[in-house]
């Protein structure tokens, strides 16, 4: 049977259905904001699937379903048994328990089958918001999503132990009350994912509690857990990092320039122009300080050995080559790190003709972990001597 809205007036119900429709053409989470609810009979805490589509527990712990024009105040928006919080979208939102003090409250994880697998080798933001309950007596840190390639079905009411994908980028505790805030990361998929779950994934001898003070203007007793408010729920397609950040915050790094040490003075020629590059900041063309000092140290031996040319190799890490895929400006930006370092030369009396200006672009790589450091390593230009 359809399910409806029993509480909107028909008309704000077909500009909901339509406004849903076109968010979730690339979302592969059916029902990401908990709009697809049958709310005629919904009562209390616990109901959410038995009145939501597509959402399940993914342990024995019910969950929580709120929504507009409840006449139960239970599990009403935006007043409800734990405070008040407006819908950032629509006109429901769930509840998340991500942590509790008491050991006969239990944490919640929300599982849902994806609307299909996730492709391999294909890169994913995967993003929900959420906001602490008032009454939440803490704030935690370790909220994130899962992606697995089966239905999770864990028989108990215990912590599920599983290691996040995705976490807010500093894994801060996610305190904010008057408002909601978004977590989100990237994903490369393996082509085996179908599921997706939402929880809080950190013990609790590794979980950052942070107590809360209760806002002044609100009724009612803390509870010794974190409550969150849990909507939006996206996970789609995209081509680069930068297209899935949360807020300004959260952008890619930009500053980190890795350091690594000159060839000593008693290497030899060979040694110094096999051990020289340029490091760069991302997205960035043009030599830093540290750069330029390899670059005269080089052209010094140039200038000892007329007869030598170099080929100046230029090379990005994946995330400045995918940026190219969606910005003509960061294209090919491998040569153009390559051609700069050419213009420097010249400042230091080098011609140009000395040179051979290449570029390896992503495919070369000096480390491939996943990690700041490491993609700073692949942000370079390195020579090779043509005698």
């Amino acid at each position: 049977m359809m399910k409806r809205f029993a509480m909107v007036p028909f008309a704000a119900f077909l500009v909901l259905g339509a406004n849903s429709a076109a968010a979730q053409e690339d979302n592969l989470v059916p029902n990401g904001s908990f709009e697809n609810s049958d709310l005629r009979k919904l009562k209390k805490q616990g109901e959410l699937e038995t009145y939501t589509e597509d959402w399940f527990r993914a342990t024995e712990v019910p969950l929580d379903l709120y929504a507009e024009g409840m006449k139960s105040e239970k599990v009403n928006i935006p007043n409800n048994i734990y405070g008040t919080q407006e819908a950032p979208d629509g006109v429901c939102y769930a509840g998340l328990r991500a942590y509790s003090k008491d050991p006969k409250v239990k944490r919640t994880y929300y599982e849902v089958e994806l609307t299909t697998e996730m492709e391999k080798n294909q890169l994913y933001c995967v993003s929900f918001d959420i906001s602490l309950s008032d009454l939440s007596r803490y704030a935690v840190n370790g909220v994130g999503a899962v992606l697995s390639d089966r239905k999770v079905e864990q028989g108990n009411t215990g912590l599920l132990v599983r290691t996040p994908d995705v976490l807010h980028k500093t894994d801060k505790v996610m305190s904010l009350v008057d408002g909601w805030e978004t977590v989100c990361g990237t994903y490369i998929g393996t082509g085996e994912e179908e599921f997706l779950i939402i929880g809080g994934f950190h013990t609790d001898k590794d979980i950052e509690d942070e107590k809360i003070k209760k806002p002044s203007d609100v009724l009612g007793t803390q509870v010794g857990h974190a409550y969150y408010y849990l909507d939006n729920v996206k996970v789609t397609p995209i081509a680069a990092k930068s297209q899935c950040a949360c807020s300004a915050a959260d952008e890619v790094r930009t500053d980190l320039v890795f350091g690594a040490a000159a060839p000593g003075p008693d290497a030899s020629a060979d040694e110094v122009v096999a051990g020289s590059a340029v490091y760069y900041a991302f997205l960035k063309r043009r030599p830093t300080g540290a750069g330029e000092m390899a670059i005269k140290r080089l052209a010094d031996l140039l200038k000892d050995n007329p007869s030598w040319q170099l080929r100046v190799i230029g090379h990005t890490d994946t995330d400045e080559f995918n940026e190219g895929k969606i910005n003509p400006r960061y294209r090919e930006l491998g040569y153009k790190r390559a051609g700069e370092v050419v213009k420097k030369f010249g400042e230091f009396g080098i011609a140009e003709d000395r040179f051979i200006v290449d570029s390896m672009e992503a495919d070369d790589p000096a480390s491939t972990r996943d990690s700041d450091i490491s993609r700073a390593k692949n942000r370079r230009v390195v020579f090779e001597l043509v005698k």
